[in-house]
């Protein structure tokens, strides 16, 4: 039987693909985004980066805690860690928004931005996904989508960096953001949550059962709006961080 996360990631290739080859991604990484576009992604990436604190706060208000001697080889436990461990990951990169924001000059314009329908979707999305009526391993699911995608999305984006650039030479999105997703640390975070999910996938729910249906859905929905989520690059002012 396969794992729940190669069953998924082999669900709908096509729209993986597109959730995680964005034409966003290439600009990015060879210093054509538009500037417009990069604050769009920045003010939308930091509201989404809040709804996903409520998100995994409701995900852990559902995990029941053990009070075991054994407690932490438990997977209610592992999960718990898990949850507290994206609580503290979240913290530093929406600090990490705010940061480059200011830097920029650019904290008053990207703080006062309002979600635009895809960043309420994902809220609706995390709603959903965390309510009292669905399983967890579908919340997770979710989480591990999330990273899974954005994993892939910057590691794509780092593929069409110029290996050659100096640090000099390298913009906020090459020097900052693709570094900051592409890290060791944050690859064997989501290896991390993926082989939670895929515990949970064959311990407390079946291959053919309702479980893994609905996490089925709920990655159809993720890949929808991975894609959706990144700004259309259009041909606008370059920007030329420094």
């Amino acid at each position: 039987m396969p794992s729940l996360t190669a069953h998924l990631l082999h669900l709908d290739e096509p729209a993986l693909k597109a959730a995680t080859q964005h034409p966003f991604l290439e600009a990015a990484a060879t210093r054509s985004l538009p500037v417009e576009q990069l604050k769009t992604w920045l003010a939308q990436d930091r509201l989404y980066a809040l709804a996903y604190t409520n998100f995994i706060g409701a995900l852990l208000a559902k995990v029941p805690i053990p009070t075991t001697s054994d407690r932490e080889s438990t997977l209610e436990w592992r999960a718990a860690d898990l949850l507290i461990d994206c609580l503290v990951n979240i913290r530093s990169e929406s600090k990490l928004f705010e940061e480059t924001a200011a830097a920029e000059g650019w904290l008053d314009e990207i703080c006062d931005a309002r979600p635009n329908r895809h960043t309420r979707a994902y809220q609706d999305l995390f709603a959903g996904a965390a309510a009292a009526q669905k399983p967890l391993i579908v919340g997770l699911s979710v989480l591990w989508a999330t990273e899974e995608c954005y994993l892939r999305a910057w590691k794509h984006a780092k593929s069409k960096m110029d290996s050659g650039l100096k640090v000099k030479e390298k913009d906020v999105m090459q020097r900052t953001f693709i570094p900051n997703w592409t890290s060791p640390e944050f690859e064997a975070f989501v290896r991390r949550i993926g082989a939670l999910v895929n515990r949970f996938g064959s311990e407390r729910a079946g291959e053919d059962g309702w479980e893994w249906e609905e996490c089925e859905t709920a990655w159809r929905q993720t890949m929808w709006l991975e894609k959706e989520f990144w700004p259309d690059v259009k041909a606008e002012k370059k920007v030329t961080f420094e």
